[in-house]
């Protein structure tokens, strides 16, 4: 197999990090998406992860062909959201909400879901030749909280973790110390990317980005 460009189409440092971890060679690029959701897709979180995924790796791969560029390049897209009794908590607006997300999951289970999209491209110098295909898959870990008190949740906010992340927390933080009492299934996935099993179904293309 000729060689993969690999290409993260997430500005997560977090997803950055799994990805270097596991010595996988890398660029990132993100492209601006619409991240709302049909009714119909937030009855289903895991397809509305795995479409939010697609979305983010279709826009990055679409901007490098209109580049011209040319060459073998898979480019993987991820959604992380958190999900409890059906409802889908995201990124908080500001602190307020955050102290509502946080206080809504307190001394319960959530799940954590990462849709995951692999899109690879053939673009030879020909343009009319090229071609796509893509995956998508979701993987799901189960989360479970402690009581939190209202003087905990304001003592985490205090942190600033809480806002940049779907569900108001970050597991590999702070927030796994403060709030969580543990974590069911694979615990990359709640950080942001189940990079072990991405790697495990699309192998050969990562050995040929070595």
């Amino acid at each position: 197999m000729e060689k993969i460009d690999i290409v993260l189409a997430s500005g997560s440092p977090r997803r950055k990090d799994l990805m270097e971890r596991e010595g996988v060679e890398f660029t990132v690029r993100v492209s601006e998406v619409d991240e709302s959701l049909e009714p119909d897709l937030l009855r289903q979180p895991e397809e509305a992860a795995k479409k939010l995924a697609e979305r983010k790796a279709r826009a990055v791969l679409e901007e490098m062909l209109n580049e011209a560029y040319v060459g073998t390049a898979m480019v993987v897209g991820a959604d992380t959201m958190v999900v409890a009794d059906g409802v889908i908590y995201g990124k908080p607006e500001d602190e307020a909400d955050a102290r509502r997300i946080l206080g809504e999951l307190s001394g319960r289970a959530h799940q954590v879901i990462t849709g995951v999209s692999v899109w690879l491209a053939g673009a030879p110098a020909n343009e009319e030749d090229i071609s796509i295909a893509f995956r998508s898959f979701a993987e799901t870990s189960h989360v479970f909280f402690k009581e939190l008190d209202e003087e905990l949740i304001d003592r985490y906010i205090a942190t600033g973790e809480p806002m940049d992340k779907a569900g108001a927390y970050g597991v590999q933080g702070k927030g796994g110390e403060m709030l969580v009492e543990r974590v069911a299934g694979d615990f990359d996935n709640v950080v942001g990317l189940p990079v072990k099993r991405l790697i495990a179904e699309f192998g050969e293309f990562f050995e040929a980005a070595k």
